[in-house]
Parts: C-alpha cells; structure tokens; sequence
C-alpha cells in the first residue's frame, strides 16, 4: 500500500545565467529573503567543521495559513554545484539540491522526500495532497522568478513542480 504521508517533490528552474553565477546567489543562504519573499528566516546554526555538518534553519510562509519550518543538516557540498540534506522540523526527510548547465543556462532541480510530522498536517495528507501539492507549487515557483530577477536574467522555461505518487 502507498504512504499517503509521505510527500515526494520534484522541482526544476531554468535560469539564463551560468551555472556558477546560480550557484553563488543560492548558496548565500542568509541573503535568500532578499529574492524569495516567503522566506522569513534563514539562519545558520552550526558551521561546517572537519567533523560536522553545516545545519540551517529555514522558515517559509506558505500561501495556506501556516509557516513551513525546519532545520536542513548539509551532508554532502561537492564541487558538482550540489548538496544533499537532511531535514527535521515540520517535516523529517531529505533533499538534492544542484545546479547543472543546459543550454542557454542553467538548470536548478530539488528533490525531496518528506513526512510531516505536524498532528494535522499527518492527519490531512491523505485528502489534502492536491492542496499541499499546489501550496509547494506555488512557493517553489515564486523562488524561481526571485532568483530570476535577482540574477538580472530571464527563466528559460516556466518553473515546474511536479508531486509524484506516494
């Protein structure tokens, strides 16, 4: 049987900018509520150190009447344009995030695999997947045209969120 509560997102931006000019404005994560009005706070928690990992707290208001929170420990940073998490708070997974040329520019991907560990929002999931899934949609699609603008350049393509079955 599926895990109605699980959540697994797939979303791509595509900039005209390169590849390093993307990844430099996206990796300044404090500066993310200059480009991406639903961000309310990111704050670091712990530098990276030779034996740990960097951790980072984000909240996100969403368009339903509730914030998105949670703390992303940064596992792997590789030369790739790439890092996985893994996330607690509100929900509890993880995610890809990496930066990859295309032609024209460049091409932003996050995946993510969560379960919400809020009491209504578990209790929701099963009936409220479509509304969940366009609450993300929307969310995701404005950080696109944030990051467009602040880059000074245009999206290739129209952002694409995509909820694949559980």
């Amino acid at each position: 049987m599926a895990d109605r509560g699980r959540f697994v997102f797939f979303d791509e931006w595509r900039l005209a900018a390169t590849p390093n000019e993307v990844w430099a404005v996206v990796r300044d994560l404090p500066a993310w509520p200059e480009w991406w009005s639903s961000v309310r706070r990111m704050r670091r928690l712990a530098p990276r150190t030779p034996d740990s990992h960097e951790a980072w707290e984000f909240r996100f208001r969403t368009r339903l009447p509730y914030d998105m929170a949670f703390v992303a420990d940064l596992l792997v940073e590789d030369a790739e344009l790439r890092v996985d998490a893994r996330v607690t708070g509100r929900v509890d997974g993880h995610g890809i995030f990496r930066v990859e040329p295309v032609d024209g520019g460049a091409l932003v991907r996050f995946d993510w695999e969560v379960r919400p560990l809020v009491t209504w929002m578990r209790a929701a999931a099963p009936v409220a997947r479509p509304v969940f899934s366009w609450n993300h949609r929307a969310l995701m699609a404005e950080g696109a045209f944030g990051l467009a603008r602040r880059l000074d350049a245009g999206l290739l393509a129209a952002p694409v969120g995509v909820l694949l079955p559980a």
